[in-house]
């Protein structure tokens, strides 16, 4: 993609693109141009300083080391450039939940500590020791790791997960003891860690870090270095002092939005969200009486009225379920969705407004608070959460670093 041109037509001097993540691993394919050489097809904004911004509160909260999570694409806002960006902020460690995207950190030129806490396997040992990787372990499987340390003369980090109720991965924390020892014993193998992962339910929470401090401490008595105790995400940074531990992973906070209603009616932070999804008008229709639009007649008009047709629809991951609920500005106004969403097309009620012209810039989610389009609110508006909304956008999009 000929990045100028595209940076040119969104007329923004200080925007840089960057690519999809690496996981993707799939061309972009032909785009089709506009007659002054701008781009038709959907592109994505990410505001690197609203991430800065959100790392800072974050760590003025919380004042331990921080492991930034950036898997799914760092929650849809692009891995690379975001990775580099909590790099440059001062993140102690990123956490991928893919090995693929650990590797294209490394690609990439990261260097800070990375955790792929995404599962390996034997044919995978290689890349993860050669590239200087650390592996979340809970079963035996981690000594392919210490005998392939062995043999490149290196020991591999690792960080056990310990299963303290939340029953998806790790040594249940009552049959802790005797992995995290024969484990210790390894000589290719360095415990940088152990972690738990919280359930987020208040009352079990508790209990929860309860049941991971005794296997710590039982550890610990028999002569093991743990190294980093972690187990607090957004949510748990949010919840207790006590959840901080030796590090903290925060993820969907570094990106603006908060774990629940109760932080986000707080809004303690004042975080910033960083991304803008927007499109092209690519067509404007007048239409009568009964006219309809889209497959299976999905609208019909019930009076005169204008729509526009938006180059952007499911697959791009723009949810469906905002058709007819959520919301696009153009121009400055703000115009219903209709009903009508597809793969690739998604249409506007203009009302009578004739302003509206092929190549307008629509925007879909917004990162202004009080704009109404912010993707927690759009959460309420089609019963998805902030979370998938985010992380469901197409890798495949172009995203512009302001």
């Amino acid at each position: 993609m000929k990045r100028r041109i595209f940076i040119e037509t969104l007329g923004a001097g200080t925007l840089t693109a960057f690519p999809p993540a690496r996981p993707a691993r799939l061309p972009a394919g032909p785009q089709t141009e506009k007659p002054a050489g701008g781009r038709m097809d959907p592109w994505i904004e990410i505001d690197l300083d609203a991430i800065a911004w959100n790392f800072a509160q974050v760590k003025r909260l919380a004042k331990v080391p921080i492991m930034a999570v950036v898997k799914a694409n760092a929650y849809g806002h692009g891995l690379v450039e975001v990775s580099k960006a909590l790099e440059k902020a001062g993140a102690d460690w990123l956490m991928t939940g893919k090995l693929a995207e650990a590797a294209a950190l490394r690609d990439a030129g990261v260097r800070r500590p990375i955790l792929n806490f995404g599962p390996f396997s034997g044919a995978d040992i290689a890349e993860i020791v050669g590239r200087g990787i650390s592996q979340s372990v809970y079963t035996e499987d981690a000594a392919l790791l210490h005998e392939a340390a062995v043999k490149l003369g290196k020991r591999a980090s690792v960080h056990i997960d310990i299963d303290t109720g939340m029953r998806r991965t790790g040594v249940p924390h009552d049959k802790a003891l005797p992995l995290i020892y024969r484990l210790a014993s390894l000589s290719g193998l360095k415990i940088d860690g152990v972690c738990t992962t919280l359930t987020e339910d208040a009352d079990f929470d508790k209990v929860q870090i309860a049941r991971f401090n005794e296997a710590c401490s039982a550890a610990e008595k028999v002569g093991v270095a743990l190294g980093l105790k972690h187990a607090a995400s957004s949510a748990g940074i949010m919840d207790s002092p006590a959840y901080a531990l030796d590090m903290i992973r925060p993820g969907i906070a570094l990106y603006g939005y908060y774990p629940n209603a109760r932080t986000r009616k707080e809004d303690a932070l004042k975080l910033r969200p960083a991304l803008k999804f927007k499109a092209r008008v690519i067509f404007t229709a007048d239409l009568e009486p009964g006219d309809s639009l889209s497959y299976l007649r999905a609208f019909k008009a019930p009076a005169r009225m204008r729509a526009a047709t938006l180059g952007l629809g499911y697959s791009d991951g723009f949810p469906q379920e905002l058709g007819g609920k959520g919301f696009a500005r153009i121009r400055g106004k703000t115009f219903p969705l209709l009903k009508a969403v597809t793969a690739n097309h998604m249409m506007v009620d203009l009302g009578d407004n004739r302003e509206v012209q092929v190549g307008d810039e629509a925007v879909l989610i917004d990162n202004a608070r009080g704009s109404g389009m912010t993707a927690d609110v759009l959460s309420g508006q089609c019963g998805l959460s902030d979370y998938r909304i985010l992380i469901g956008l197409s890798p495949l999009l172009p995203r512009i670093a302001v």
